[in-house]
């Protein structure tokens, strides 16, 4: 039994679970999401090329946040939640923003895009657990299989045969990518604890401006120097400003009104498969069974997980 709660749909505790009503434009906000995020892991490995990894994390919340505020200004629309939202929004920029961007950024500069990638979209199989026993979400048999499938794939895409793990290098970049996936996970799960009144523009903002100060202070502590600029370069950082850091975190945003984190988590694990898909095209690399067969899983938790999933709704708010 659902209630209904301004903007998304809320659940009664201690009620019986049933699997959630999900509109349809929810899907194609997860589309969107699905192809500009995987196309941009290969187009950050060779930004990083040019820039060192945090620098290129600080550009790119800087330039999305000058893009949106005068957006924000000239629609006379508030740059700040409403009082009472504030606070949790903020924990969801530091949890879902600045910790992914920073530990994502780290490992990506240590491990090729393809991999990094793979390891960062574990997110689904983090916010299981997470809505099981720390912020409880109802989930359905479906779900719990479709996640332990995607999951089996996951773990074979990167079993030791595939992945050095004797290298302390290795482990470090392989760790950080798994922790962005863990705070990314704590975040949306976070986020779907309450109904928010805020416009969206307004909630990706808020969550883009408190993570800009972390990601500064370790910049100006921790990476002195100047950055080299070239037409490549720029075009990759206007691509993350507009596309996949603005236009993203917002889509993101309406996604996770309308439907549990763990379901939206499991649409993106076919953000990996396309960005490692770019990324031997790119790159270059070698395409395994072993491969082959853990997206293969993947894709058939992705099915199990939505097959129930119904999109009769009434549309969504605007």
């Amino acid at each position: 039994m659902t209630v209904s709660h301004g903007r998304r749909t809320g659940v009664v505790p201690g009620a019986r679970s049933t699997a959630p009503h999900v509109p349809l434009i929810a899907f194609v906000y997860l589309a969107v999401i699905v192809l500009t995020w995987a196309g941009n892991w290969p187009l950050m490995k060779l930004a990083l090329g040019e820039v060192p990894p945090l620098k290129f994390v600080l550009l790119r919340l800087v330039g999305s946040l000058v893009l949106i505020a005068p957006a924000l200004l000239a629609t006379r629309q508030r740059l700040l939640p409403y009082r009472g939202e504030r606070l949790i929004l903020f924990w969801v920029g530091e949890l879902q923003v600045a910790g992914f961007l920073i530990c994502s950024i780290i490992g990506l500069s240590i491990l090729p895009a393809g991999r990094a990638i793979v390891l960062a979209y574990t997110m689904p199989l983090w916010a299981i657990p997470i809505g099981l026993f720390i912020w409880p979400e109802p989930h359905g048999r479906a779900q719990l299989v479709g996640a332990a499938i995607g999951f089996a794939g996951l773990v074979l895409f990167m079993s030791p045969g595939l992945v050095d793990w004797g290298d302390p290098r290795i482990l470090a970049g392989n760790g950080l990518l798994i922790l962005a996936a863990i705070l990314w996970a704590l975040g949306s799960c976070l986020y779907r604890r309450r109904a928010f009144q805020s416009p969206f523009w307004v909630q990706t903002f808020w969550q883009l401006a408190v993570s800009l100060p972390p990601v500064a202070a370790i910049v100006i502590v921790a990476v002195p120097g100047a950055i080299e600029w070239s037409p490549g370069l720029v075009a990759i950082v206007l691509y993350n400003c507009v596309v996949t850091t603005a236009l993203g975190y917002f889509f993101w945003g309406k996604v996770l009104s309308m439907m549990p984190a763990a379901m939206a988590g499991q649409v993106l694990t076919l953000t990996p498969i396309g960005g490692f898909a770019l990324s031997l095209l790119m790159f270059g690399g070698t395409l395994t069974l072993d491969v082959l067969v853990s997206i293969a899983l993947i894709i058939a938790g992705i099915f199990v997980t939505l097959r129930r999933v119904s999109t009769a709704t009434p549309p969504l708010e605007s």
